[in-house]
């Protein structure tokens, strides 16, 4: 009989650090979450534009962080500024390293 891997039967902590890391896990995001980062957590919607990809995917990969609730928006149309939820930030970050703090058991075999 073949096992069942129902994503319901996951702790909501390893759930919400996969939906993370999914999140991610483009080099665009990326990119944009660096830009934002290297600018003091505060930039405009062109500032984003020199990430090598043609507008229309930076501004839907800004829309899917935004919806995520990854990146936050203020201002008004064609004035706003974009930045990182550092919370949600931190809070991942440390979720992260706990998980990888115990990579070291593998170490010391």
């Amino acid at each position: 009989m073949p096992l069942s891997y129902s994503y319901s039967n996951f702790d909501e902590g390893d759930k919400e650090l996969s939906n993370f890391a999914k999140a991610l896990a483009l080099p665009v995001r990326i990119a944009i979450i660096r830009i934002i980062m290297e600018n003091n957590n505060a930039v405009n919607r062109e500032a984003l534009w020199e990430i090598p990809f043609n507008i229309e995917t930076i501004n839907k990969h800004v829309a899917e962080l935004k919806n995520l609730g990854i990146l936050k928006a203020q201002g008004f149309k064609g004035h706003i500024t974009y930045s990182i939820d550092q919370s949600l930030f931190e809070h991942m970050a440390y979720r992260f390293a706990e998980l990888f703090k115990h990579t070291r058991i593998f170490s010391t075999n």
